[in-house]
Parts: C-alpha cells; structure tokens; sequence
C-alpha cells in the first residue's frame, strides 16, 4: 500500500507542479493564447506533454540544452528547461515524504518515471515534432535510446533523492 500511494503522490505532484508552473511560465512571458492553446481539443498532445513528459526528457540534454539557452539569450525557453529539471525533484521530495519505507519511496519515483517514459514514447510515434521536443534527435538517430535511458537515468536520480528524503527506514 505504501509504494501505491508514493507512486500514486509522485504522480500527483509530477503532474500537478508541471502545469502549474507552465501556466505561470506562458502567463508570465504574456503568451495568454498558448495556454488556453494548450486546453483546446486540437492540442491535447501539448497538454499531455507538459503533463507527464518532464521525467521523459534525458538530464543530460536538458543541461546541455539549458547551457545553449542561455547563450544564445532565449528566456522562455530557459524556464522550460527549468521547469523540466525542478519538477521530477518536486515530485521525488513529495513520494520522499509520503513514502512509509525508503525502498517504496524510490520505486515510486521510479515507477512515475516509467509512465512518462511510456507517455513521451507514444507522443513521439504519433508526432514527429516531439521526437525533437523531447530527444533532439529522429527515430532512426536514436530518439528512442534516449529516451528509454534518460528515463531510467531520471528514475534513477529522482529515485534516489526519494530514497534518502524518506524520513523512516
């Protein structure tokens, strides 16, 4: 019961902090029509994306992608690249916290890395534009290996933060 509800809270968390702070994002920059966009029937996939995807994306390129953005003096996407690093550590401190046994709280941020490996791989099948969103990369450049490996690495890392966050044995 325990690893259900540190699942069931890193998801909550995951979700609920990535949208938050994405509404905040758009309505900050003054981007009013990308965040009722992002609500409309026509893009659901966005709205899954922000959604879910942020323990999708590989920390190695969200890092080097960061470093670019800075550079080159692209604010927006700065912020995103921040929301996407700062969220999974929300949702790790969150499962940390609930999780009544350190192993429950790491394989529920694992696990919740796991559904957004699955979410941002069915987004990248069903959209091209994504692949690039998410990995930088096509399918046939390796798109999948790192996802898949940028996952497990994100569950990883997240999992063990949850793990040492834990305040019982």
């Amino acid at each position: 019961m325990s690893l259900l509800k540190a699942f069931l809270f890193s998801l909550l968390a995951l979700v609920a902090s990535n949208i938050l702070l994405v509404i905040i994002l758009y309505a900050s920059f003054g981007q009013f029509d990308g965040v009722i966009s992002m609500f409309t029937v026509g893009a659901s996939s966005s709205l899954i994306h922000h959604l879910f995807c942020s323990m999708g994306h590989a920390i190695w390129l969200t890092i080097d992608r960061f470093a670019y953005h800075i550079v080159n003096d692209m604010l927006f996407s700065l912020f995103l690249d921040i929301i996407i690093l700062v969220v999974p550590l929300i949702a790790a401190i969150v499962a940390g916290r609930v999780g009544e046994k350190r192993i429950h709280s790491f394989l529920g941020v694992f696990l919740t890395s796991i559904v957004s490996m699955i979410v941002s791989m069915i987004l990248m099948f069903n959209h091209v534009s994504y692949q690039l969103v998410i990995t930088s990369e096509f399918l046939g450049g390796g798109a999948l290996f790192i996802v898949v490996g940028g996952s497990l690495f994100n569950g990883l890392i997240f999992g063990l933060l949850a793990f040492f966050t834990t305040k019982r044995k």
